[in-house]
């Protein structure tokens, strides 16, 4: 199988070349095209202004400048390569992509635009063992042995977010997504020596962990899933769903409101 990997971790990252080493291994031809340096937390975001330079440092391999979506966008459908891939794998992150981690996730952003092409596409995530190193090994065997069964499930409306703990028993579950609340995180200061005579300046960061929340009783969610052990794996729309009872009643209301 012909297999593009991306991520947001940059082309350098020990999580893409771990999941490239295995891929050859088990006889897939890799090919890449991923940042020049980190760009975590890049979301979907594009380059719209300035030029982007796509730069080959192996055949078939590149580092682009831009975003991990731009990286998509440009090498997911012929602009750099003579054919397509069968298969887009963005990661292995260094780190879970759980819960609405994924609305701000530059893996999960890259994995979605290669859909958006008409590409088949996995998003690959993973912890941190007890000894502190990222399991990157145990994340790209369950995705090849698994591909069989996981390749057809990829689609243009559909990327398969796998997220693969440290412990467990190798199972996997699916799993819907849970809520993380960063508000608790959020620190604030003041600047007490501020440049002009304007006023202090408030300087804003994220830190700690941050807490899920559980808001759903009935089915298991991502985050319960690694907690137990299980891989989790679930099924992102590419579109963003719609509010089918809003929309209804937004139905409703328009035949009888104003029209401009």
């Amino acid at each position: 199988m012909r297999i593009l990997l991306t991520n947001d971790d940059g082309y350098q990252s020990k999580g893409i070349t771990v999941l490239e080493e295995i891929l050859v291994q088990a006889g897939h031809e890799v090919w890449v095209c991923a940042p020049s340096y980190e760009r975590s937390a890049s979301s979907h975001a594009m380059t719209l202004r300035g030029e982007i330079t796509i730069t080959e440092y192996a055949p078939r391999h590149y580092h682009c400048s831009g975003t991990p979506a731009d990286c998509m966008l440009y090498a997911g459908k012929g602009k750099i390569f003579s054919s397509d891939p069968d298969l887009v794998i963005s990661g292995i992150n260094h780190g879970y992509n759980i819960s609405t981690d994924i609305l701000y996730s530059g893996t999960v952003g890259a994995a979605r635009e290669a859909a958006l092409t008409g590409l088949k596409s996995i998003a690959l995530s993973c912890t941190r063992d007890d000894d502190g190193d990222f399991v990157f090994e145990k994340a790209a065997r369950f995705v090849v042995d698994h591909l069989p069964e996981l390749y057809p499930l990829c689609s243009s409306e559909c990327v398969l977010n796998i997220n693969v703990p440290a412990k467990g028993n190798g199972k996997w579950k699916p799993a819907v997504m849970s809520y993380l609340d960063y508000r608790d995180a959020v620190t604030k200061h003041y600047d007490e020596h501020p440049s002009s005579q304007a006023g202090r300046s408030v300087v804003f960061s994220l830190t700690g962990g941050i807490p899920p929340i559980q808001k759903c009783d009935t089915v298991e969610t991502d985050y319960q899933a690694v907690s137990a052990g299980y891989v989790s794996i679930t099924a992102l729309s590419i579109l963003p769903p719609i509010h089918l009872d809003i929309q209804d009643r937004l139905t409703m209301l328009s035949g009888g409101l104003r029209h401009v």
